[in-house]
């Protein structure tokens, strides 16, 4: 039975209290500005890349199987005066009126479709969603950097301001033989220091192999354009780099 999607319902108001990282916008941003056809973002969250690719011009649809995420991201499009055609879809089915030009998958986000079955179902849906010679960018962590963090040690992503106090995430991996079982922990502190309120997140993701996802890539059909290992483009070394960008094309 398929893996069921991580319950980012249950936290979508706070995401973006947390979830601020902008080191991928850059590359995103001139990935877009080369085609002049429609783009399709998969896994879209609350908007943290959609609003960044939709003021540097795209034609952006945006999927996500979270409705709360995307009621966020909708406000957002729509406070910012922009236009975005947003989609309450699971990725291994999708249902789209058009074909892309480009589709992307950022944030290491395919990780979370666990089981190969499932990701083979999503390569498939992406591969039909795009118009011939269209590209798809998917990025991944490099499970050989990756999963030495998978070890059962409780860590801090971080301490970040709210109108109330301070929220405080935290988290614990196990696992990573490929699936990682993460429970994230979401604790918010008043002024005073004490606790206001608390939610954990169970979470899971694959590592998958380079290996692995080039075959799974070309057997949907796909060719391989090119692998980088950092958002700068630099080359791919499978010790050193801490993600995989696989910029592929379709057949």
């Amino acid at each position: 039975m398929p893996a069921k999607p991580i319950d980012y319902d249950s936290i979508a108001d706070i995401y973006d209290l947390y979830v601020t990282a902008d080191y991928d916008v850059a590359f995103f941003t001139s990935e877009v500005r080369k085609v002049k056809g429609p783009v399709l973002e998969l896994m879209s969250g609350t908007g943290r890349l959609s609003l960044p690719l939709l003021e540097a011009g795209a034609q952006l649809t945006c999927v996500d199987v979270s409705r709360g995420m995307l009621d966020i991201l909708s406000r957002k499009v729509a406070r910012k005066g922009l236009e975005a055609d947003v989609r309450c879809q699971d990725a291994r089915r999708l249902e789209l009126p058009s074909r892309f030009e480009l589709a992307i998958l950022p944030f290491q986000a395919f990780m979370e479709i666990v089981g190969e079955e499932s990701q083979a179902a999503t390569l498939a849906a992406i591969h039909a969603s795009l118009s011939p010679r269209g590209r798809f960018i998917c990025t991944l962590h490099n499970p050989a950097v990756r999963r030495t963090q998978v070890d059962g040690t409780l860590r801090v992503m971080g301490q970040f301001p709210t109108d109330e106090g301070t929220l405080v995430v935290s988290g614990f991996e196990t696992g990573g033989q490929p699936v990682v079982r993460r429970l994230q922990l979401f604790e918010h502190f008043g002024t005073d220091g004490y606790l206001l309120s608390k939610r954990m997140l169970a979470m899971e993701f694959t590592l998958v192999e380079r290996e692995g996802f080039e075959a799974m890539a070309r057997g949907a059909g796909f060719r391989i354009v090119e692998l980088f290992g950092g958002y700068d483009r630099e080359p791919f070394d499978p010790v050193t780099s801490k993600v995989m960008i696989w910029v592929l094309e379709r057949d």
